[in-house]
């Protein structure tokens, strides 16, 4: 499900970093550039529909608003960061896989050391450190002309996932396909292109997810009801669903149970594409 990614930054800090093992995370976006280095193993990437793979010693950087999702090897260990437009003008890379010829591994390794010591002066140190690496990799990777050269415009597709998520108890595939400006069949490639997954599938999981938030919410809704405000014609037909989704019939979810995704909730809202079989890596 290519939800919006929202990461929450450290006051002053204008990069987000984190190292992985068994990196796999789900198709998502976010408005941040993004760069990835494979430290060790490998990692296949999908961004915007096209597959790539990254080998050890290769990098990877996205401009924001891509799609994209990473499914590293069991031995893999990948560094991600995050940041916004940090030079003073925008740049955007003609291949999105170059090697590391700018030990971006090691200084990569320092960038995420800073952000989980957080000594005094972190913020700076670790704005400098993304500001230079990002700076030599400008000046020796091969650059687009412009924006539209290395970043396809994928707005339309994206309030398209907007208006699924809000509306996925009405929304139908023709309806999808006609804001889309799309013939059936093509638009029927382009989203399992896209998100991994057939359109029907996709509203399966958005309907159960919406079902599993009001169970969670309303202690006494019925069954007819849930379904009802899910989207299903049928109670056979959603129970069938959501034991197939879930593993689980309606009424005995555990508490609790998400979609092997992990949220967060705080002041700000995040969501983080991170499936649970990743494992967060020290410095």
């Amino acid at each position: 499900m290519a939800k919006q990614e929202r990461r929450i930054f450290d006051k002053d800090v204008q990069v987000w970093v984190h190292r992985y093992e068994n990196l796999r995370n789900m198709a998502h976006w976010h408005f941040e550039n993004e760069l990835v280095v494979c430290q060790e193993g490998a990692a296949e990437i999908m961004l915007d529909g096209i597959f790539y793979t990254l080998h050890q010693g290769d990098c990877a950087f996205f401009c924001g608003e891509r799609v994209h999702n990473i499914r590293g090897t069991v031995d893999s260990r990948i560094a991600v960061a995050q940041f916004g437009n940090l030079l003073h003008s925008p740049c955007y890379l003609k291949k999105p896989i170059f090697p590391d010829r700018y030990n971006a591994c090691e200084r990569m390794n320092e960038l995420n050391a800073e952000y989980q010591k957080k000594q005094l002066f972190y913020a700076e140190k670790m704005n400098a450190l993304i500001t230079s690496l990002l700076s030599d990799i400008f000046r020796g990777e091969e650059l687009a002309i412009d924006a539209r050269t290395a970043q396809p415009t994928h707005t339309h597709y994206k309030q398209l996932l907007v208006l699924l998520d809000q509306h996925c108890d009405e929304y139908s595939f023709e309806d999808a396909a006609s804001f889309m400006n799309m013939s059936e069949a093509y638009f029927s490639r382009y989203f399992k292109r896209m998100t991994g997954l057939t359109f029907s599938r996709y509203m399966n999981v958005l309907r159960v997810d919406r079902a599993i938030e009001l169970l969670g919410q309303l202690e006494d809704i019925t069954m007819a009801d849930l379904m009802a405000r899910c989207g299903f014609n049928t109670l056979r037909n959603f129970n069938r669903v959501f034991k197939e989704i879930t593993g689980y019939p309606p009424k005995h979810l555990p508490a609790n149970f998400s979609l092997n995704r992990r949220a967060f909730v705080n002041e700000e809202t995040g969501f983080d594409p991170t499936l649970d079989t990743s494992i967060v890596l020290g410095e």
